[in-house]
């Protein structure tokens, strides 16, 4: 299914730094005017920040990647920075404008040969500007210099849905082609919560017979920005047929061990996974197996990766790497070591999927720029039209019959099921059987030798032959019964189809269609709040207050909001509020849109009555139809 992605933009007509209009052509910004009651005191906005001091334009296919402050090896944040206001247009024209929190953003969807102009101003907590600092820089197209055995940069969307899969547990997921800035793109949208949404090639990974000079086999290599939109990135690696692996150990910040491979026994047999995970300020990269992975006698050199990673990078893309070598596996992001374990894989082929983790609630939109592997030679299978699965379970074992109106796929030779399934107890594979109109067959672990853990997902398939392929409706229909009497969940169910030798595959008249899933607006930056006592020191939790004053602090962090959302949406201001009364107005566009900040507020509670409180900090967009974002904040007051 193709999507075009709508991409939301900044626009200013004039080169100087006024607020920016959003929305539609009729809507006018706000504009809040500074308010406080006699017992407010808000705070005062001191000299405009200062202006980055490098800015540098890095070329990529139909993207420029700008980089200044501290993402730079000696660069630093510019006093007063609260974001950045990034401008861009193709020749003189500064047509598009983007707000963000940190000092890397990625441009996309531009003419490869093209110049565009580029302008970086620091923004501080009040809306004041600094002075522009400009670049240029010209797309060009991605020199694919390796000798690749397999490739694919997502130029051409008609390939995405001969070569690729997704699959999730249940239907929270899709991937299409990018359109817009994205545009060139694999675009992967979960609301999955907590559970992947996961990305597979139908073109196996193979290691070379022979390995190189160093040692090397083969490498897995995906460029993308998962890592900073997503709470968790993986790479599977995986010796069989398998469209899903969930995995059980989680990672706490902190806890990982780049130098060494940690044992989840969730994993097949002989599955290695990375896992890179973004936490605020940190990221980490992890290497998995299931227990029993053979080890070789090579030692890792602690010193040869760090420790930890910095912020994974938001909305930008980056080039993973995993590298099988004859006595370890090896992790680069960006071409540096950041992972490595002396495992020892004992296959020659593998699955490769792409997990994309949520982060609990909420969209998470990622994109993938190029998937390309190095070692021994491989290709896709021939392109085919998956049917639409129509799945159940049933504990009972029914007469089999042939669907009413049921048409043979004649141009595949045969099939394989799926399933990623969860047990709940004791299961017993060799008594499960899958019902598909008059063929009933059996069921067999993915991998061999899986174990079956309860409350743990494991993959099996069940390969369907010929006879097995009758199809109803428009949408050609295969209906699917999985017979099992015990305690199991069947959490995903894929179908992949074999064509028969130089066969006409034609999609099904009507297509199944969904609902458009937009890009995500920019967001506000989410607030924070806490009360201080009159000397600006944290009051103890629970501890009643006197009246007096307080020192309301407020923050509102950028990194959160622009991961949802790839960029924040200009802020007018903020509004305070002591039990829905509001008591202080804040305007932060002094010279153009507000991105984040921190500020303080003086309360007096003089005049409120003992008992409970509670304050509220209301962060106002520019643009009317984008939401506010709020924090809450309660204290409960006694006589002294």
């Amino acid at each position: 299914m193709l999507l075009v992605g709508a991409v939301t933009v900044l626009r200013s007509t004039s080169e100087g730094p006024e607020p920016v209009r959003q929305g539609p052509r009729q809507t006018e910004p706000r504009q809040l005017e500074r308010f406080s009651t006699s017992g407010a005191i808000l705070p005062v906005a001191q000299a405009p920040p200062a202006a980055v001091s490098v800015l540098s334009v890095e070329p990529g296919p139909r993207q420029l990647l700008l980089r200044w402050g501290d993402s730079l090896s000696d660069g630093v944040v510019p006093p007063g920075a609260a974001g950045y206001e990034v401008r861009w247009g193709k020749g003189k024209a500064l047509e598009h404008t983007r707000l963000v929190s940190r000092s890397l953003v990625q441009i996309g969807g531009l003419d490869n040969g093209a110049e565009y102009r580029v302008e970086v101003r620091t923004v501080d907590a009040f809306g004041q500007r600094s002075a522009p600092v400009g670049g240029s820089g010209r797309p060009e197209p991605y020199p694919l210099r390796e000798p690749w055995s397999y490739v694919d940069a997502f130029d051409d969307p008609r390939t995405i849905a001969d070569n690729w899969r997704l699959n999730q547990r249940g239907s929270c997921g899709t991937a299409m082609p990018g359109g817009g800035e994205e545009a060139g793109q694999l675009v992967i949208v979960g609301n999955c919560g907590n559970e992947p949404a996961t990305l597979r090639p139908r073109t196996p990974f193979r290691l070379a017979q022979t390995p190189q000079r160093n040692g090397e086999l083969g490498r897995a290599i995906v460029e993308t920005d998962g890592p900073g939109t997503a709470q968790q990135f993986t790479i599977d690696l995986v010796p069989g047929p398998a469209d899903l692996v969930l995995g059980t150990v989680k990672e706490v910040e902190g806890s990982t061990k780049p130098t060494e491979a940690v044992e989840d026994q969730s994993l097949p047999p002989g599955t290695v996974r990375l896992r890179a995970t973004a936490f605020g300020d940190s990221g980490a990269a992890q290497l998995l197996v299931p227990p029993g992975t053979p080890r070789s006698a090579t030692v890792i050199d602690r010193r040869s990766v760090p420790a930890t990673l910095p912020p994974m990078p938001i909305s930008v893309r980056q080039r993973w790497e995993v590298v099988v070598y004859a006595d370890r596996v090896e992790v680069l992001r960006d071409k540096q070591p950041v992972a490595a374990a002396n495992i020892v894989v004992n296959w020659r082929e593998a699955t490769v999927l792409l997990g994309f983790t949520g982060r609990g609630s909420g969209q998470t939109r990622s994109t993938v720029d190029l998937v390309g592997f190095l070692g021994a030679p491989t290709a896709p299978p021939q392109p085919s039209v998956q049917p639409r699965l129509n799945w159940s379970q049933d504990d009972r074992r029914e007469p089999l019959e042939r669907p009413v109106n049921g048409r043979q796929l004649d141009q595949y030779s045969g099939g394989q099921l799926r399933f990623t399934l969860l047990s709940r107890g004791t299961v017993r594979l060799e008594q499960m059987t899958v019902r598909v109109g008059t063929v009933r067959v059996p069921v067999r672990m993915a991998v061999p030798g899986t174990e079956i853990v309860t409350g743990v997902g494991f993959p099996v398939v069940a390969d369907l032959p010929k006879d097995a392929l009758v199809v109803t409706g428009d949408l050609n229909t295969l209906n699917v019964v999985v017979e099992y009497e015990g305690p199991l969940e069947v959490m995903q169910a894929g179908i992949e189809v074999f064509p028969e030798p130089g066969a006409r595959v034609e999609p099904p008249a009507t297509q199944s269609s969904r609902p458009l899933v937009r890009r995500t607006p920019p967001l506000l930056a989410e607030p924070r709040a806490e009360l201080l006592d009159a000397s600006a020191r944290p009051l103890v939790p629970g501890k009643t207050l006197t009246p007096g004053r307080v020192v309301l602090a407020v923050e509102l962090d950028g990194p959160a909001a622009q991961v949802a959302a790839g960029e924040l949406a200009p802020l007018a201001g903020l509004e305070v509020l002591v039990d829905n009364e509001r008591v202080a107005r804040l305007p932060t566009a002094e010279q153009g849109p507000g991105v984040a900040g921190r500020w303080r507020f003086g309360l007096s509670t003089t005049e409120l009555p003992f008992g409970p409180h509670t304050v509220e900090v209301r962060a106002i967009g520019v643009n009317p139809s984008t939401p506010p974002a709020q924090a809450f904040v309660s204290f409960l007051l006694g006589p002294a």
